[in-house]
């Protein structure tokens, strides 16, 4: 099963998206890729949101996403949350309802530039409380920094633009086999062609070991709640 773990497609939810025809076109171009599943990751930033605005706003964009698509033959789409890290968001209430529904999962964004040791705090108190950290895209940090959190269990996720064409992709490769990497996304933000046709060149590229990170995907995502139920959709569509 093909995942993409990290897309920007609910309708605007955030800048990944603006309109319910945005996320059509979106999930065409994964449709078109042969991706089974995303997981819709919209930004949540603690200094603009807090969990219930957030929350509802999102809600917002997947009744949209629901009433206009015909969603019976797209990708399944699973709703979670791109979290910023900041000192103490393990503290925040609630938080547990900003994972993947359906799972204790939650994707976590660090920011860039000096990790002061609160964020290596939080990133594990967040795993204290039960809930199961991913690091969003650890390909755009210093990857001595995000060792640190690798080595202390905590997984990630890498993103397609890592796989460019001069791109050095052996760390990231080394830590996949070492289940280290445990999940692999678009970031897809927009609906242009070209940018989604990085997911596929990356599995093109990555081989056996793209079907070994999605398969631990799936198994991250096995209790999960679908957006819809892909033959629930279709006996809605047909009545």
């Amino acid at each position: 099963m093909k995942i993409d773990f990290h897309a920007h497609i609910l309708p605007r939810a955030d800048h990944g998206c603006t309109c319910s025809a945005m996320a059509e076109a979106q999930l065409r171009l994964m449709q078109r890729a042969g991706t089974d599943a995303v997981v819709a990751t919209s930004h949540f930033y603690p200094n603009e949101h807090s969990i219930s605005s957030f929350l509802a706003c999102r809600q917002g964009s997947l009744d949209a996403l629901l009433e206009k698509l015909p969603l019976a033959d797209l990708p399944i789409v699973y709703q979670g949350a791109e979290v910023l890290v900041c000192a103490g968001i393990h503290k925040m209430e609630g938080l547990e309802r900003l994972a993947i529904v359906g799972t204790n999962v939650i994707l976590l964004e660090m920011p860039f530039g000096h990790w002061r040791p609160e964020l290596y705090d939080a990133v594990l108190g967040v795993r204290a409380r039960g809930l199961c950290p991913v690091l969003a895209h650890i390909d755009r940090y210093d990857l001595h920094n995000v060792q640190v959190l690798l080595e202390e269990g905590i997984s990630a996720q890498v993103n397609a633009a890592a796989f460019g064409l001069f791109a050095k992709t052996a760390p990231y490769e080394a830590l996949m086999r070492e289940g280290r990497v445990v999940a692999l996304g678009s970031d897809l933000h927009g609906s242009k062609a070209a940018d989604y046709q990085r997911f596929v060149k990356m599995q093109k590229k990555l081989g056996s070991l793209a079907d070994a990170v999605f398969a631990a995907t799936e198994q991250l995502l096995q209790n999960a709640t679908p957006l819809f139920e892909k033959k629930e959709r279709v006996d809605t569509l047909l009545t």
